[in-house]
């Protein structure tokens, strides 16, 4: 039998709520304030807690926060007598599962609850098949235990030691700036790490912005700047996306790497370098030299010692320590306490190919968080859909589909599988009824059924 708690201060909705679902055979309470709501939550544990905004002493957002620190248990959903979005904002962040405006009807209620029945299935199989994560993982750390990525741990450890320039290969997103990071750390934890995008910066600042100037130097120099090159002291500086480097500057950053010594724009006084230039690219800088557009010199003056970063693709083996380390980070930033992944999630991030590396997958779950109600992770479901669709066209040839035709084909497929009750539908796909409707009318759906039956 569920237990449900109705916090409202009209008596007379709180008893008409409380006579629906007893005919539904739930064991039912009644508070009409916020902190009698909070000790029958506490002593009666129920599983499902409907709570309205207003209430005499508090709000009920505040309600929900206090129970959310206490940490009690139950799925709440919020009720008002008028909408409000910044309240259901609100609801929503600290964990509601719905937010209903009276006055409630009861298709509104059996849906509430058809919903309910469903997730908790969903949720009792996914545990039985999760893979429960691990949170022994520290901030800005390098993850991997794959041959790739314990030769790049490797190679850091050897290129510590001294003040050689390093240039770090790899596709985007796999990670090029915490391997930097990471050298930082082993060789100068207590000097200033200095990174600067090279793309990001128009050319003729990037003289500026690395070496500084002298006031007056040039039009708008109004007083003299401190480059990033005196900035980093003893520490490093990172060059990220090198290969975006104007050929005319590419001679001037020789000059500083072959010399270690730089003049600030529009100065007389040589400055000493004394960081460590690590520079990074996701580009062929072999290839571009070939083709003019980098400096054969330059080149081989920054990789006095090359670390290639493999992508995802081939380092499947770090995928789940990698979801384990992000979940971990995720939880902290979020306040959220997602504990495991269901093991089919699991698969099929494994034969997903990652064009986008480490930063697409951290991306996709961080979505999966801020979409997940409960403890276990519940990715995106129009990005799985998605995905499954590029691995069966990969595997197999075929023809990709769009999310829209992904979407009418299931939503016809829960309609056979129902036989077309709408309440059943809904709960399962987890929306409303005109929400349906509208979806049916939208894609032919009925049309297509009869159609079938023709047949």
């Amino acid at each position: 039998m569920k237990r449900i708690l109705i916090v409202d201060d009209d008596p007379s909705f709180a008893r008409t709520l409380q006579l629906y679902f007893r005919k539904k055979r739930c064991n039912v309470s009644i508070s009409g304030t916020g902190k009698e709501a909070l000790k029958l939550w506490l002593s009666e544990d129920p599983d499902l807690i409907l709570l309205d905004v207003q209430l005499p002493d508090m709000d009920g957002s505040d309600v929900l926060a206090n129970a959310r620190k206490r940490q009690l248990g139950g799925e709440v959903v919020m009720i008002t007598g008028f909408h409000n979005t910044e309240t259901t904002l609100k609801a929503i962040r600290l964990g509601a599962i719905d937010y209903l405006c009276k006055p409630i009807d009861r298709q509104s209620l059996d849906l509430l609850l058809e919903k309910m029945a469903v997730q908790k299935i969903q949720r009792e199989r996914a545990a039985k098949l999760c893979h429960i994560i691990s949170d022994s993982y520290g901030p800005e750390q390098l993850i991997g235990r794959s041959s790739g990525m314990l030769n790049v741990i490797k190679a850091i450890a050897q290129v510590s030691r001294g003040l050689t320039n390093v240039l770090i290969e790899g596709e985007t997103g796999t990670g090029k700036e915490l391997v930097a990071k990471t050298i930082h750390q082993e060789s100068a934890p207590d000097e200033p790490f200095i990174a600067i995008n090279c793309a990001a910066v128009v050319g003729n600042l990037l003289e500026s912005e690395l070496f500084g100037h002298e006031k007056g130097a040039f039009t708008g120099a109004v007083q003299s700047k401190i480059g990033k090159l005196e900035c980093a002291g003893g520490g490093t500086v990172f060059l990220d996306e090198i290969g975006e480097l104007p050929l005319e500057f590419q001679a001037k950053l020789l000059r500083v790497l072959q010399e270690r010594e730089f003049q600030k724009v529009g100065g007389n006084k040589t400055l000493s370098l004394q960081a460590r230039i690590v520079a990074a690219t996701n580009r062929d800088l072999h290839g571009m030299v070939k083709e003019g557009l980098f400096r054969e010199d330059l080149y081989f003056r920054l990789k006095g010692f090359v670390i290639r970063i493999p992508p995802l693709r081939e380092r499947t083996e770090d995928i789940l320590p990698l979801i384990e380390y992000f979940l971990t980070q995720l939880n902290q930033e979020m306040n959220k306490k997602i504990v495991c992944i269901p093991k089919t999630y699991l698969e099929e991030l494994r034969a997903y190919e990652w064009p986008g590396n480490i930063r697409e997958l951290h991306n996709v779950l961080r979505r999966g968080v801020i979409l997940s109600r409960g403890d276990i992770l519940e990715l995106d479901e129009s990005w799985v859909s998605g995905m499954k669709v590029l691995l069966n066209a990969g595997r197999n040839g075929e023809v990709f589909q769009t999310l829209q035709e992904l979407e009418k084909t299931h939503i016809f497929k829960v309609l056979e599988y129902t036989g077309w009750n709408y309440g059943e539908a809904c709960g399962i796909l987890g929306v409303s009824r005109p929400t349906l409707r509208k979806k049916i009318v939208d894609y032919g759906l009925a049309a297509e059924a009869e159609d079938s039956c023709a047949v």
